[in-house]
């Protein structure tokens, strides 16, 4: 069943747990925000009681980051939640203002994901009204050049507007892939603290050990102060070509991250099915099958 994103008073208390006279104190003594208004927030809850262990959620949210742009970040994410739902309900969210995701699938959507975040106050709209299936099991919340306005943290709750924005949809699926954008700030920090698991694409022909030394830190900095359930999955090899690879690559990585054993080699039928518009298992089935390993070792890191 899906997640609330706002509870009353006795809705709150039983969530953590407590009886409504002891949650009514503790609040009160708190100024919990949405108390006065008996509409409080399950992110305000989180920061100030522990919810109760039972209130557990069925996915796994993967945030696919690398703040230096070509490192194919975009097609692994499709390609990954591809793999996935062959066998699970896996959902992709488009978290990168310039929308490659969306806009290989479809064209001149009239909503997206920024009509879902209240940013700013801004009236929003159900969640469930943007999701735009792919394929069976497989569905798209798309994105817009809007998203690029979201550069200012307003509120203090303006770092967890996504983590709320898909709490109702939540445990609709199993697995939820949010590509992220080529860059730090606001909108990496939404998808940081909203995912369970970080994985990051490397293309072995540009590699930056200084870009993973600030992505690191910066996964570090939400880990401690903001989302300590976040954990590195690793890193990927992506568009990787053998011997051709840099050398030193995978130790130079492991300074930072563990390097996952299955690499995505350079294969041309990849973007060209982007370009028809078409998922990579209808388009080469063979190309399909490294995401589909990428997939298995994903789920057995997160089994672990």
């Amino acid at each position: 069943m899906a997640a609330q994103s706002e509870y009353t008073i006795e809705e709150s208390a039983n969530l953590v747990g407590l009886s409504l006279n002891e949650f009514t104190k503790k609040a009160s003594s708190y100024k919990l925000p949405g108390f006065k208004t008996n509409k409080i927030k399950r992110t305000t809850l989180e920061k100030y009681f522990t919810i109760k262990s039972d209130e557990v959620f069925d996915s796994q949210i993967i945030a696919i980051s690398n703040q230096k742009g070509g490192e194919g970040k975009t097609t692994l994410s499709i390609c990954l939640g591809e793999a996935l739902s062959q066998t699970d309900r896996t959902l992709l969210i488009d978290w990168d203002p310039q929308a490659n995701a969306t806009n290989l699938f479809h064209k001149d959507l009239d909503k997206s994901v920024m009509d879902v975040l209240g940013y700013r106050g801004k009236k929003t709209i159900p969640i469930d009204r943007i999701i735009v299936p792919l394929s069976k099991n497989y569905d798209l919340i798309p994105s817009s050049l809007d998203l690029a306005n979201l550069t200012t943290p307003y509120e203090r709750d303006d770092f967890e507007l996504l983590k709320e924005a898909i709490l109702p949809i939540r445990s609709s699926y199993k697995y939820i892939i949010i590509d992220c954008p080529p860059s730090l700030g606001l909108i990496l920090e939404n998808a940081l603290i909203a995912a369970d698991h970080v994985l990051v694409p490397i293309q072995t022909r540009a590699f930056s050990v200084q870009g993973l030394k600030d992505l690191y830190e910066t996964i570090e900095k939400i880990r401690k102060k903001a989302n300590p359930r976040l954990k590195l999955l690793g890193a990927v090899l992506n568009q990787y070509e053998g011997q051709k690879a840099l050398s030193g690559l995978a130790d130079s990585i492991r300074k930072y991250f563990p390097v996952f054993k299955t690499h995505i080699y350079r294969r041309e039928s990849i973007p060209q099915s982007q370009a028809k518009m078409s998922l990579l298992s209808a388009y080469d089935p063979q190309a399909m099958n490294y995401f589909l390993e990428l997939a298995d070792e994903v789920k057995g890191k997160i089994n672990v």
